[in-house]
């Protein structure tokens, strides 16, 4: 990875990091399915291009609604669902050994993405795991979510002709049209209340625009000079950005570091590690130079 694209992964991981804040704040006063077609529609119309039928039923439709309909369980929130979602690498790592002949499956990659996944969990285990919650329907949802990324990371591959913009957009079209049905059968829009927070529209516009719209304009970005698995490394970086979010924003105060825990410290070091062993910035007992 060049260091173009590790720019364009943090920036990527800092979008989708908002995701998550964005789902909280819209959440107040919009279902999930509401949620989902509106961040799809707003996305569709940011982009306007063409049209990609697999694309936007995997990468979009289906794990957007999975992952809210964990966060909307009763004691399952974002904490929990970040970490489920981690487990995205893992996922591509294995399905990329029998359908991408450039990307087999190698330890460092594995011990790099397991370390990562142990950061994401130390980081997150005290606040995601306190009290009594939906964990097993939640995390069932968000791993069914994690399953759909990493089937269209692999599946995107195929397109590396087609430029990132024409891509996302493509994506969100179909995105959009996949939902257009249930959410009229199902949401039936036209009876919600005129009371809708001025926030959560706010926060769908952002979700919409920023974590979608310019977002997948970076993945398809990413994927296509790094490939599947290395740009699904950026679910091990989403958990930072929603510490440090939660650490500024929700508590009203810039001084992040008086309100990190060394669990989290400790947490954001081990996803370093495994990146640096995924990069061969480190390398493993045995394992030789390249």
């Amino acid at each position: 990875m060049t260091p173009r694209t590790w720019l364009d992964l943090f920036l990527l991981s800092f979008l989708w990091g908002m995701s998550f804040l964005f789902y909280d704040m819209a959440l107040d006063s919009m279902t999930p399915l509401a949620i989902v077609f509106g961040r799809c529609a707003i996305a569709a119309l940011f982009l306007l291009i063409m049209t990609l039928i697999v694309m936007g039923l995997l990468n979009n439709a289906v794990p957007f609604l999975l992952i809210l309909n964990g966060q909307s369980q009763p004691g399952f929130h974002g904490g929990m669902s970040s970490i489920f979602n981690s487990t995205v690498p893992l996922f591509t790592v294995v399905i990329a050994q029998f359908f991408l002949s450039d990307e087999r499956m190698t330890l460092p990659k594995v011990a790099g993405i397991l370390l990562g996944m142990l950061g994401v969990t130390v980081m997150m285990a005290r606040d995601a795991f306190a009290g009594e919650g939906a964990l097993l329907v939640g995390g069932s949802f968000v791993l069914g979510a994690a399953l759909s990324y990493a089937i269209a990371g692999v599946w995107a591959r195929r397109f590396k002709g087609i430029k990132p913009m024409q891509l996302a957009a493509g994506q969100q079209i179909s995105a959009t049209g996949w939902l257009v049905l249930p959410v009229f059968l199902l949401d039936r829009p036209w009876t919600y209340s005129a009371s809708i927070e001025l926030q959560s529209w706010m926060a769908l516009a952002g979700l919409g625009i920023l974590a979608t719209g310019i977002a997948y304009i970076l993945f398809f970005r990413i994927l296509r000079t790094a490939g599947a698995t290395n740009v699904s490394l950026v679910t091990l970086l989403i958990p930072v950005w929603a510490i440090l979010f939660n650490a500024t924003i929700r508590q009203g105060t810039l001084a992040f570091w008086e309100t990190i825990t060394l669990a989290q410290w400790l947490g954001m070091i081990l996803i370093g590690l495994g990146l640096a062993v995924l990069n061969k910035w480190i390398r493993l007992p045995g394992q030789k130079a390249p």
